[in-house]
């Protein structure tokens, strides 16, 4: 009974959340969650790909690795295989992991068990070890080849969170649909955000939203 109760002492003790982010569109959503996720009092570990680097770049202007730096003292390139996340010793440590954005080509080494960076080995640990691994693909239109490795994905535990924010919350602006986003990958990972306003009686009063439409 004692060896229980340290064992639950030490996973409401978990404070660490592991960060993937891919070459996929959509940086944004990344650089607000590891801001949120620090003001929260998290621990962070950022893995990035070299893809990563370009498409921040290109959509954000911004260098990636030095934008990363403010949020998290650990952050690791893809090919860096002997880093600590590499290991399912390191990663049962962590609440979860969540690839913001993730590429298709991600998508498709974790669903076919390819281990070919650190991203998709640290993924495939929390699959091994029944951890909570969220992907927020970001790609549209997906075909069937797209859909099968999602679904393998789901049914080895992994949650597929396409990156589709709803306006059931009223967005304002471009903040509130980015929030919107991350707050719903902050939900899988069992972790309570206000960050958009969750579905309730309010959230479904008309507030003339499509009124701005044309």
């Amino acid at each position: 009974m004692a060896k229980e109760a340290r064992t639950e002492d030490w996973r409401k003790k978990k404070n660490l959340i592991i960060t993937g982010i891919s070459g996929a569109s959509g940086t944004i959503y990344a650089i607000r969650f590891l801001k949120v996720i620090k003001e929260m009092g998290f621990d962070s570990e950022v893995i990035v790909t070299k893809g990563a680097v370009k498409v921040a770049e290109k959509e954000c202007g911004i260098d990636l690795i030095s934008e990363i730096e403010k949020f998290s003292f650990s952050v690791y390139l893809e090919e860096q295989i002997e880093a600590p996340p590499s290991s399912s010793s390191h990663t049962v440590k962590a609440i979860g992991m969540a690839i913001i954005p993730c590429s298709i080509r991600t998508l498709a080494e974790i669903a076919s068990g390819i281990a070919s960076n650190l991203l998709v080995r640290t993924a495939l640990n929390f699959l091994r070890t029944r951890g909570r691994l969220v992907l927020l693909v970001r790609e549209t239109p997906l075909g069937v080849i797209e859909l099968e490795n999602a679904l393998k994905v789901a049914q080895a535990g992994g949650i597929i969170l396409p990156a589709s924010p709803g306006f059931y919350h009223h967005p304002k602006n471009i903040q509130d649909v980015i929030d919107f986003v991350v707050g719903k990958v902050l939900d899988m990972l069992g972790i309570e955000n206000e960050l958009y306003t969750h579905w309730d009686e309010k959230s479904t009063t008309s507030q003339g939203l499509c009124d701005h439409t044309s």
